[in-house]
Parts: C-alpha cells; structure tokens; sequence
C-alpha cells in the first residue's frame, strides 16, 4: 500500500473530509489546467489515443459542478476549461478522427455534447456527428457490442440530446445487461470489472442525479456490493476505485455508514497540500528527482485522474446533500497479511458486532490473493462472529475446501 494510502490516527467528520477534498481538487485543478490541453500533456506524457481525454474527465465535473451550483459554467475556471475544451475540438485531428468513427467516436460525441451542454456549441461538428451515427458508422449502437459501451454511448447521446439509432435501447434497458444488475461475485471481481460496475451506475443514475430501475430483491444486494468493494479496494490503498466507490455510495443513498466514513478520511489523508489526491502509480521518491516541468507533468500525469474522481465523488455527495455522518468504527485492515491475522485473531477471541462490516472484504482479499491460510482464520473469525452462514461466508469456504487436499 502507498504510504499516502495508510490508514492513521482517527477519521475526520464525513462532511469535514469530503469540503476539504471538494476544496483541495478545485484548487489544483485551477493551478494546474493548462496540463489538460492535448499538446501541453504530449510535450512530456505519452500521446492519449484520444487526444482530448483528461479535458473529458475534466469537463464533466464542470457538468456536475454547475448542475449542483458550486461554481457555475461561466465562472473563471469552468471558462478556462472550456476554452481548452473549444480549442482541442477545433484542432484538424478531431474532425479527422470523429470521421473514422472508430472506437473513439462516442469519446468525440460526448465531447462535442458536453461543449454544448455547457454553452459552447459546436454546430458543425455536431451535424457532422449526427449524419455518421445515423449511418450506423462504426456499429457502436447494434447489439452484438459489450453493454458497457452500449449503455456509455447511449449516456452520451441521452446528455447531449443527440438522435438515438433505433438499435440502441434506453438506459434502463441496457442496464440490466451490465455488471452491476447481474449480482456479480464479489471474491473474484477483478480489478477491471470494478471499474466497469461503477461506470455503469455512474450512467444509470447519471452520476447520482435519477433513481436506478432494480429488480425485486436487487437494491439490497448492490448496496452490499458497493460497500464490500469500497472496503476492499480502501484496504489496498487504490484511491482511484475508492473515489469512484464513494460516488457510487452516494448515487445509491448510503448513509452513516462507517466504511463510508473510513472512505473520505482516506482521500482527506492522503491528499497532498496542494489538493491533488495521488492515483496508485504515484512514487512521490521519483517526483523528488525531477525539476521544472518534467517534475509538473510528472505531478499531474500521475495525480490527475485520481483527483478529478475524488472531485467528482465529493461534487456528487455535495450535491445530493451531507446526509447523516457515521459514527467511527473499527479501523479497516490493510491488505497484508498479518495485519489480517491479526484481526481474525481479535475477531475470534472477542467477537464484536463492530467487526462484522470487515468480514466478506477481507474474505475477498485473502481469495484473491490465494491465500488459503489466513482466509483459515478469517472463516473461524466468521463463525465466532455468527456468520458462518452468510452467502459470501460459504462461498469463501467452499473456495478454502476446494484448494485444500
């Protein structure tokens, strides 16, 4: 775990935590918007396939930001970012690319619907936009392409009001054949299907702004998740996916909730001074060996994505209201070893409620990591708990019973 990832000493208020990296990300984000612009990032960073994709990211928080009134579009900064914004659209390589409609044309879509969105239309580019999507250029919209696509381009097209192709069912539809609506197994979620799970939530609600369609039974069991996979990607110190998380938290109302809780202490935490919040590949060691520029690209290369999801998740609970705060609960365990078997040790010998919103997480990271040893004693810890029938319990067991001769 990154050092600015560990847990330590006790977790700020909810609503202090999240103001205070709301704060912090805008600041940054003002001092640091001229490294959103194509051809500065290119001078040292490698070249994005889609060339405007930071100014995307970037763009949708000034959405959010000006839907929730916080900063409004034509404040200075947003002004700022959609003048870089304008400037990228205009460039010979944008029109160059939304003709090849490839896979990057729904990216070059949303920035044109996101432009006009935000009072910057481009009419050129978006007749041109709409002939190749009537067309059925690239197939983007027929039904053979992943659901997460689908469900993606139908966000952008629904945001920017552009014509839907008759393929391409509403949002509530295609939901239902993405990963969140599919109960998805927890211990074997990778990595990626996190990031999928909550793209597709962040567009089925449109980033907590509409209730999501659930089938009967279905609302508890994603809410389990969500928590679950909050838990266990804030145990591994991956700020990124406990940033968008949070965000998904939000979306689906979960309130005074520890974990939750535990969440924006660790964004709070390890926001640096000058509000970025530092992604995985951050090495603050390697920054200290670079000077100038090198070491400003450096900084916002390795920093900015996972300070626009921090913005985007605290721009959201913002929005949606600070609801009720959780009181502390029981630090959650880093994903090390014997920080784990030290908590199965305390679990066993005297068990505590307190302890029980760590169970199916840590079951999860010990699966995997194939560590059939210590998921041992956290299953005992489980049955000292009272657990030893919860549905992630027994799937755990029985993963520990097949790998055991």
């Amino acid at each position: 775990m990154p050092a600015h990832a560990r847990p330590g000493g006790a977790p700020p208020a909810e609503a202090e935590a999240a103001d205070g990296v709301l704060s912090g990300v805008l600041g940054w984000l003002d001092a640091h918007l001229e490294w959103f612009a194509p051809h500065r990032w290119e001078e040292y960073l490698p070249r994005r396939p889609f060339r405007a994709g930071p100014l995307l990211e970037l763009l949708g928080l000034v959405r959010l930001l000006d839907r929730s009134g916080r900063l409004p579009k034509d404040a200075p900064f947003p002004s700022r970012a959609l003048d870089l914004a304008e400037r990228a659209a205009a460039a010979p390589d944008f029109t160059i690319g939304l003709r090849r409609a490839d896979e990057l044309f729904p990216y070059h879509l949303n920035l044109i619907a996101l432009l006009e969105l935000l009072g910057r239309p481009q009419p050129a580019l978006r007749a041109l936009g709409e002939g190749l999507l009537a067309a059925g250029a690239g197939g983007h919209a027929r039904p053979h392409k992943p659901p997460l696509g689908r469900i993606e381009l139908r966000y952008f097209l629904d945001r920017g009001g552009f014509p839907a192709p008759a393929p391409l069912p509403d949002i509530a539809t295609l939901y239902r054949e993405c990963l969140p609506a599919l109960r998805p197994d927890v211990l074997h979620l990778t990595e990626s299907e996190t990031y999928a799970l909550t793209h597709a939530l962040f567009y089925a609600t449109d980033f907590g702004a509409r209730p999501l369609t659930t089938g009967p039974g279905e609302p508890d069991h994603l809410l389990e998740t969500v928590r679950v996979l909050l838990a266990v990607h804030l145990s591994r110190g991956s700020l990124d996916l406990t940033a968008e998380l949070l965000l998904c938290a939000t979306a689906l109302g979960v309130t005074a909730d520890p974990l939750v809780r535990q969440g924006w202490a660790a964004l709070a935490r390890a926001r640096r001074p000058d509000g970025a919040v530092p992604s995985p590949v951050h090495r603050p060691d390697v920054l200290a060996g670079l000077t100038g520029d090198k070491a400003a690209a450096y900084l916002f290369g390795s920093c900015y994505h996972t300070t626009l999801a921090a913005g985007l998740a605290a721009a959201v609970r913002a929005e949606r209201g600070p609801g009720a705060g959780a009181a502390p609960g029981p630090q959650l365990p880093c994903a090390a070893a014997e920080e784990i078997r030290h908590w199965a040790a305390q679990a066993t010998t005297a068990p505590d409620g307190a302890y029980v919103p760590h169970l199916a997480p840590l079951l999860v990271l010990c699966v995997q990591a194939r560590d059939v040893p210590v998921l041992t004693e956290v299953l005992r810890a489980a049955e000292a708990l009272g657990r030893g029938n919860d549905p992630v319990v027994c799937a755990a067991a029985a993963y520990a019973c097949a790998q055991t001769p």
